[in-house]
């Protein structure tokens, strides 16, 4: 570890959650320097309070690297942090807030703490993690469904973080694991006490530093473990989530079309297809992408490639809104999705069939960080076919730069083939990193994607609802399917 470098207070908010805890600062113990940065516990007299603080002084014993307190009633987490942060903590250091329910990983500090003295416009950096929304590494997944073991982020993430750029600009930065340069707290302060006793602060405060200028980022290459939700029992989490969601989209309208426009746009195309970098299984996940069009020619194509895909090719047909019910009719018991599914990607897109709009081409751009294009469209000389097809060739040649590979239909078994051999080739950063970017912009100058900068009164009603209702919610997003 180096010593050439601005310290850092490390401030632990403690509640319950003794087990975590315990991890928490054990991996302190093995991870941080102490020669040039402290850790300040901030005990916030849970329901267990006087159990967590002998275990923590056990733990800690005589550390001179620890400074253990205990408030002198519950403060909540807004609060704990604003005392330890503007009381407690007189250093002068950077600050990182870092939740009791993690487990750093080695090296994080070190790499977060270059990432903030790499550019004086940063005010606040977070680490990459198994669970913290926007942060979660992963982010997308080829098999949603399945649980995402710590084991697996810390694998993918060995495999790919030097393949990513050190740091990505967000609109937020996740709290559980939350850097901030010292001038910003000096400046602006902390969190807000409207956001008491959690949830929605850290976000608050990036946006408020932002609109004078300074940014937040994802620090790529650190890693911190999360188990997240701990806080918060029954109803109590939910109702806070929505309700505080709530007053962050009234002060700043734009907040939510600046999440989506990170997502669409900002983000590293190896950070969107990571998890395909690295597979943790031997089934191939494919994206049939279906023309405009469902002829009976596409939709016996359709079925040829569905009956030769054996049980480790699984297949996924994406069709268009407009599209849903003659596909449930013309292929059941297949898997559909309208464009693609939220959070997954696919090894393989096959676009089977011209491509005649940029929405097509945008969702292939969203699935899978390999193509494979199928009777694409054929270049005729005769001017009458140039102009009936203009549109049509003009995606096919943005689709020929970034393809892997083209070929006529011959029968399913033949497309299964080529989908396995496109599985198993090395995926190019560059050339993905180029397609990513060239086909977002064409999305977002033609208006296909468009991020609102203002909040309807019908979100900020529902959210309403949705805070003095959570149970209500919930229910509607299980039976949606949202609830993912």
């Amino acid at each position: 570890m180096t010593r050439d470098r601005r310290p850092v207070t490390i401030v632990v908010p403690i509640y319950d959650d003794l087990p975590g805890l315990e991890r928490c600062i054990e991996a302190l113990l093995e991870t941080v320097d102490f020669s040039v940065d402290r850790v300040l516990l901030a005990n916030d007299v849970g329901p267990r309070v006087d159990a967590i603080e002998a275990r923590v002084l056990e733990l800690v014993g005589d550390h001179e690297g620890f400074e253990y307190t205990r408030n002198p009633r519950n403060l909540g987490f807004v609060g704990n942090c604003n005392r330890a942060v503007l009381e407690l903590d007189q250093t002068g250091n950077d600050v990182l807030l870092l939740n009791s329910d993690t487990v750093p990983m080695p090296g994080f500090l070190d790499e977060m703490t270059a990432v903030l003295e790499s550019d004086d416009v940063i005010g606040v950096v977070c680490a990459r993690s198994d669970n913290a929304t926007i942060a979660s590494f992963p982010y997308a997944r080829r098999n949603p469904r399945a649980t995402l073991a710590p084991r697996r982020t810390r694998e993918l993430h060995g495999r790919t973080k030097y393949l990513l750029p050190r740091h990505t600009v967000s609109p937020v930065a996740m709290g559980f694991c939350f850097l901030i340069r010292r001038e910003m707290v000096d400046r602006f302060g902390l969190f807000d006490q409207v956001f008491s006793p959690g949830y929605g602060e850290e976000n608050d405060f990036c946006l408020r530093i932002n609109e004078h200028g300074f940014t937040s980022v994802l620090a790529n290459r650190a890693l911190v473990l999360h188990t997240g939700s701990t806080s918060f029992s029954g109803d109590r989490g939910p109702s806070l989530r929505l309700e505080h969601e709530r007053i962050l989209l009234e002060r700043y309208p734009f907040y939510a079309g600046a999440v989506a426009l990170f997502l669409a746009r900002y983000r590293d195309a190896v950070d969107v297809f990571a998890d395909a970098f690295l597979p943790d299984d031997d089934v191939v996940r494919v994206a049939l992408h279906v023309p405009a069009e469902l002829t009976n020619e596409v939709v016996a194509r359709v079925l040829s490639t569905l009956e030769a895909a054996p049980d480790d090719v699984v297949v996924t047909i994406i069709v268009a809104k407009s599209q849903i019910r003659v596909a449930r009719q013309a292929f059941p018991g297949a898997a559909i999705a309208v464009g693609g599914r939220p959070r997954q990607i696919f090894d393989v897109a096959v676009a089977l069939g011209a491509l005649t709009t940029f929405a097509q081409l945008s969702a292939l751009n969203a699935n899978a960080p390999r193509w494979i294009l199928v009777d694409p469209v054929s270049h005729d000389v005769r001017w009458s076919q140039a102009v009936a097809n203009h549109r049509a060739s003009a995606i096919d040649r943005i689709l020929r730069r970034f393809e892997n590979q083209s070929t006529a239909w011959h029968d399913g078994d033949d497309l299964v083939r080529l989908i396995r051999m496109a599985a198993t080739s090395e995926i190019d950063p560059a050339a993905l990193r180029a397609r990513w970017h060239a086909v977002s912009d064409i999305a977002e100058a033609t208006g296909l994607l468009v991020h609102r900068a203002t909040v309807s009164l019908r979100r900020l009603t529902a959210l309403t609802f949705g805070a003095r209702n959570p149970r209500v919610v919930a229910r509607i997003r299980a039976i949606t399917g949202r609830g993912a």
